[in-house]
């Protein structure tokens, strides 16, 4: 069963209040984006990377394995524009989602019942940019819980993801960082034009603090500071393992990338000491990614 920090610790008050005030400027804030910037023509299957493993996945390791407490990692970054897989290890591999299958959850209702509206579309948009589990166990309840995965590993072919034995912990849901980037790509290359807009406007405005009020910009928004991010990132406790994922897309220069980061350690780590590990492990990953043949700074 995947448990989230704030299901241990009750977190009210002034935690609440900034995370309400934060959806609300963000959605205000992007009212106007361009969000046309999220989208890529890498609807196939990328080409595959080489089976050596980079310096920048050793790295990525090794920043990980100095903290200790059994880190296992995996990741997949994909060129959305060139449609090919830069960077992938044990990207195969499922692992809890923790609160990433908030966008299956978002997908599946969109499929359903359309682009929702007024109070249904600021609930959708929370969920994904604070990330508000309430609001996902409502809507999972609501659509039939793991039929919502069932049907959307169907459709888009993901090969790697599975739900929840106990159908009632969403965010055990299983999958890979390789099913993970296949959702990416079909948000920026599948979707709608407003149906994509409404997911990544709630991506690139998550706002530093989540709705249980954890500080969820570790991994990518930390990483690369200098480039455009939107992120769909997770969090939890799994049959004794700490969960930390960072997943998204990232803008640098005149290219996209969709990246997933997903790692887990046995769960005596504390939460400040995973979350700078996951985020140095993302760093090392910079010189993947280049614009126009100069590197990310």
């Amino acid at each position: 069963m995947l448990k989230h920090p704030g299901q241990l610790k009750v977190r009210v008050g002034i935690a609440a209040l900034i995370v309400v005030i934060g959806v609300v400027t963000a959605i205000a804030l992007n009212s106007g984006s361009a969000s046309s910037q999220w989208t890529a023509a890498c609807s196939s299957a990328p080409t595959e990377a080489g089976d050596k493993p980079e310096s920048a996945v050793t790295e990525a390791r090794e920043a990980l394995l100095s903290k200790g407490k059994d880190p296992r990692l995996e990741l997949e970054l994909v060129d959305l524009d060139a449609c090919a897989v830069r960077l992938s290890w044990k990207a195969d591999q499922p692992q809890p989602t923790a609160s990433v299958v908030k966008l299956l959850i978002a997908l599946d209702l969109i499929d359903r019942s359309g682009l929702p509206e007024g109070s249904e579309a600021t609930d959708l948009h929370t969920m994904l940019a604070a990330s508000d589990d309430h609001i996902a166990s409502r809507l999972w309840l609501q659509d039939g819980g793991p039929a919502i995965v069932q049907r959307q590993a169907k459709k888009l072919g993901l090969t790697h993801t599975s739900p929840p034995a106990d159908t009632g912990q969403w965010g055990s849901t299983r999958m890979s960082p390789a099913d993970v980037i296949t959702v990416y790509r079909h948000i920026t290359a599948e979707l709608p034009e407003d149906e994509r807009d409404f997911i990544t406007e709630a991506m690139e405005s998550a706002p530093r603090n989540a709705a249980d009020g954890f500080d969820q910009h570790f991994g990518i928004p930390r990483a690369f500071p200098g480039a455009d991010w939107a992120v769909k990132q997770g969090w939890g406790s799994s049959d004794g393992r700490r969960v930390l994922n960072t997943t998204g897309l990232v803008r640098t220069g005149s290219r996209t990338f969709a990246l997933a980061v997903m790692a887990t350690w046995d769960d005596s780590i504390d939460w400040a000491t995973a979350t700078t590990a996951l985020t140095a492990a993302t760093s090392t990953l910079k010189s993947r990614l280049t614009a126009g043949g100069s590197l990310l700074r």
